[in-house]
């Protein structure tokens, strides 16, 4: 009988667990394989994702989107609705379930209930699943390819087959700010952001992204009343997602056309093209050409821009968010077609303005967002250049690349999720990189087979697997949940078919 071993019960390592049982289950497999689930929190399905209690900390996708289960996506709209839907005061929006914008934290009560009925299913069949709440802190390979899981109480797990879904990682960035208490080195659980700060105080937040929004989210709802102010390269806020966004239809930037264009061609889609075809489509739509370079955000106002995005959700979106938004199935399988170094050029030339198109701001927390800019206790500074703390007067001074300073009483790195493995503070992550058992990804995460989600490096053999922000270099849109169970059912049916090929053959 095959083990396997899935290191993380956040969302993604729920819905690795859930469908494994699944196709399991289907497939008669009780006398075959047992799973193993580790888990350092107490609670399975949340992660730091999900397990924040904050009422505004929202997901940025619309619930029929969120579906734990790979083919059925609309699945969490569906439960939404048998558990009170629009009449919850933790759901917002204004259109139907299908539509609403939930908390994180009732989204992982969704998962942790699936979860609960998915293992009580298994067992019934007879297949064993163990749930251990520890941290894996290192994995080693023997000689007959078994893999075995060091925890930390020092118990040894021996695995045939590993699942790698440490969930949210959190950046090692600003090390030599931590020995300060007024430090806050990653804004989750919300707890110790709201432990280390005092409602008057100047707050610093290192980051624009949807995490530093999150974090405004945070002091704001727990009474802060003192100066806010958010420090990014850029200063641009992400711009804002409809409660329903207007259709539009592509002809230029499709699958089709750039399969054509490569077999016609004989290369791979550059950045430049594929920007020129989205200009295409969006200039079609709009029946004129647009002024795109008088579209770039970088370090400019971001209020008056933030009132004009809420202006345009608030009418379904404008034609670039829509034409971003209906890509959303499509990016990942284009950006597979790219090779590494258009895959570069993208992210440096067009990356940060995709990102604050994609991954928008609910329309809820935008408004609470502009009214906080409105009454001038919160501001946007760009161009951060140099972070360091004031032994004198006991502040974080943070100098911008014009030569302005700013000082704040404490200071918050939400700078988002790490994206190198060097990067990620994760014990297991750290020692895996330094035993090559993972392989990093020139723009981010591991190295991996796409089509199997198997981790490719030097010593790691071929039983470790990988999954979510792990592998966000490789991969699109790991940090959406309909993405991440797509990947996770190709990887669930490879996994069983190593374990059952010799009886298929």
């Amino acid at each position: 009988m095959k083990h396997v071993v899935i290191i993380g019960g956040g969302a993604c390592g729920s819905a690795a667990l859930i469908e494994l049982l699944i196709q399991s289950i289907a497939k008669k497999l009780e006398n075959h394989v047992r799973y193993t689930l580790i888990e350092r929190s107490e609670r399975i399905g949340y992660g730091v994702a999900f397990g924040t209690p904050q009422k505004s900390h929202l997901l940025n996708t619309q619930a029929d989107l969120m579906g734990i289960y790979a083919y059925e996506p609309e699945h969490f709209a569906v439960w939404l609705r048998e558990h009170g839907g629009k009449h919850r005061n933790d759901v917002k929006g204004e259109g139907e379930e299908e539509n609403a914008y939930t908390s994180r934290i009732l989204y992982g009560h969704y998962v942790a209930e699936e979860v609960g009925i998915t293992i009580k299913k298994a067992e019934k069949h007879g297949i064993s699943v163990e749930v251990i709440h520890s941290e894996a802190i290192t994995i080693d390979r023997d000689d007959k390819e078994q893999l075995h899981i060091t925890l930390a109480n020092k118990d040894v797990i021996i695995a045939d087959e590993v699942l790698l879904a440490p969930g949210t990682p959190k950046p090692n960035s600003f090390k030599n700010l931590r020995k300060y208490d007024q430090y806050i080195d990653f804004p989750w659980p919300a707890h110790r952001l709201l432990e280390k700060s005092r409602n008057e105080e100047h707050v610093g937040i290192l980051g624009t992204s949807l995490s530093a929004i999150d974090t405004v989210m945070t002091l704001v709802d727990n009474g802060h009343t003192g100066q806010i102010t958010m420090f990014s390269p850029d200063g641009m806020l992400p711009r804002v997602q409809p409660d329903q966004n207007k259709e539009v239809e592509r002809h230029y930037l499709t699958l089709e056309n750039l399969h054509r264009l490569q077999r016609e061609n004989g290369h791979r889609p550059t950045a430049k093209e594929l920007f020129r075809l989205f200009i295409k489509d969006v200039e079609a739509v709009e029946g004129r050409q647009l002024d795109w370079k008088g579209m770039n955000r970088h370090a400019r106002d971001p209020y008056p821009l933030l009132q004009k995005d809420i202006e345009i959700a608030e009418s379904g979106g404008d034609t670039i968010l829509n034409m971003a938004y209906d890509l959303r199935y499509e990016a990942s399988k284009v950006w597979s077609w790219m090779d590494k170094e258009q895959q570069i050029m993208f992210s440096s030339w067009l990356g940060r303005h995709w990102t604050v198109t994609r991954h928008a701001i609910p329309l809820y927390n935008a408004k609470k967002i502009a009214s906080l800019m409105e009454q001038g206790k919160l501001q946007v500074v760009a161009e951060n250049d140099q972070v360091e703390f004031d032994e004198q007067s006991k502040q974080f001074r943070i100098r911008t690349g014009k030569g302005e300073n700013y000082h704040t009483d404490c200071l918050v790195n939400a700078t988002g999720s790490a994206s190198k493995l060097e990067e990620m503070d994760n014990v297991l992550v750290e020692n895996l990189l330094h035993k090559k058992y993972l392989e990093p990804y020139a723009l981010g995460g591991a190295v991996i087979n796409p089509h199997t989600m198997q981790c490719i490096s030097e010593k790691g053999g071929s039983h470790i697997y990988g999954v979510g922000h792990l592998v966000n270099g490789m991969l699109m849109d790991v940090n959406a949940v309909w993405f991440n169970v797509k990947t996770i059912s190709r990887l669930a049916t490879e996994i069983l078919f190593k374990i059952t090929r010799d009886e298929c053959i």
